[in-house]
C-alpha cells in the first residue's frame, strides 16, 4: 500500500514538473503556473491587445471574460456595498458589473494586480469567498477567487489597488 502511494505520489510530481517545463518552454514564468488551479486561460485573456478598457461603473459586455478597469483614488469611488476592508491612503479602487449569468456554479474572479475586492448578486451585501489563490511572484495574475454565483448580474468592488488599472476577468472554474 506505501509503495502505491509513492508511486502515485511520485507520478503526480513527474506531471506537475511536465507541466511547469512547457509553460516555462512558453514564456510563461514558472511563478504563474504555481497556483492552487490552472490560470492558463486567464493568462492568455490578460495577455491580449483585445481586452476591453473600461471606466469605473462600467458593465463588461456579455461576450466579454474580462476587461482592464480604469480605477479612480479610492476616497472618489461610491462603493454600493461598502468595501469589508478599508482601503489605505493614496490607493484606487472602481467598480465593475457583469451580466447575468447563463448557468449557475462555481465561478473564479481573476485579478492582476494586488487589490482587495467584495463580490455582490444583490447589490447589497458582499458574496463569500469558496477558495482563492495568490502568487506575489507572478507578473501577470496577482489571484483568483472562487465564488458559487447564482444567474443574476454580478458587482465587482475593487479596493486598496496600488496602480490606476487592473485587469479582472470572471469564468466557470475549470
Amino acid at each position: 500500500m506505501r509503495r502505491a502511494a509513492a508511486i502515485g505520489l511520485a507520478l503526480l510530481a513527474v506531471a506537475g514538473d511536465a507541466r511547469a517545463q512547457e509553460a516555462g518552454s512558453a514564456g510563461i514564468p514558472p511563478a504563474c503556473t504555481a497556483f492552487d488551479w490552472s490560470l492558463m486561460r486567464e493568462l492568455a485573456w490578460f495577455s491580449a491587445s483585445s481586452l476591453a478598457e473600461l471606466a469605473s461603473g462600467a458593465t463588461v459586455a456579455p461576450d466579454m471574460p474580462g476587461a482592464v478597469l480604469k480605477l479612480r483614488p479610492d476616497a472618489e469611488v461610491a462603493f454600493p456595498v461598502p468595501p469589508s476592508r478599508a482601503p489605505a491612503p493614496g490607493t484606487y479602487g472602481g467598480i465593475l458589473r457583469f451580466p447575468a449569468l447563463t448557468m449557475p456554479g462555481l465561478y473564479q474572479v481573476t485579478l492582476s494586480e494586488e487589490a482587495w475586492i467584495d463580490v455582490s448578486q444583490d447589490g447589497q451585501s458582499t458574496r463569500p469567498p469558496t477558495a482563492f489563490t495568490v502568487r506575489p511572484d507572478c507578473p501577470t495574475i496577482r489571484k483568483s477567487v472562487r465564488y458559487q454565483f447564482g444567474t443574476t448580474p454580478i458587482l465587482i468592488e475593487v479596493s486598496g489597488a496600488k496602480r490606476d488599472t487592473i485587469r479582472i476577468a470572471i469564468a466557470p472554474a475549470e
